[in-house]
């Protein structure tokens, strides 16, 4: 069977779509199995952006949108994190350790 150049384009296209679309749900799949507050904000952010080009590139819109909206949240709570972390312990040289 002999494809067209714009069949050929669209093949490709979904195999591509479809390919980021799979990314990001294992990155969401990844979220749960997190232990630490910040690994499951960076993956989601992660996560997001994925799915923000897997619903451009797919024209889904509600995925599009949600994720829209989901991204800001997962910055802002990331930033907060950020701001309320204790400062960093000061590094111990061979010396101060006898």
């Amino acid at each position: 069977m002999h494809w067209s150049q714009s069949q050929r384009r669209r093949r490709g296209k979904v195999i591509w779509t479809d390919l980021l679309g799979y990314a990001a749900s294992a990155m969401v799949l990844a979220t749960f199995c997190t232990t630490s507050m910040r690994q499951l904000r960076l993956l989601g952010i992660g996560s997001n952006i994925l799915f923000i080009l897997f619903g451009l590139m797919a024209h889904i819109h509600p995925v599009l949108l949600l994720h829209l909206v989901l991204l800001p949240v997962n910055l802002a709570r990331l930033m907060q994190m950020r701001s309320r972390a204790p400062p960093a312990a000061p590094l111990q040289t061979f010396e101060s350790r006898l």
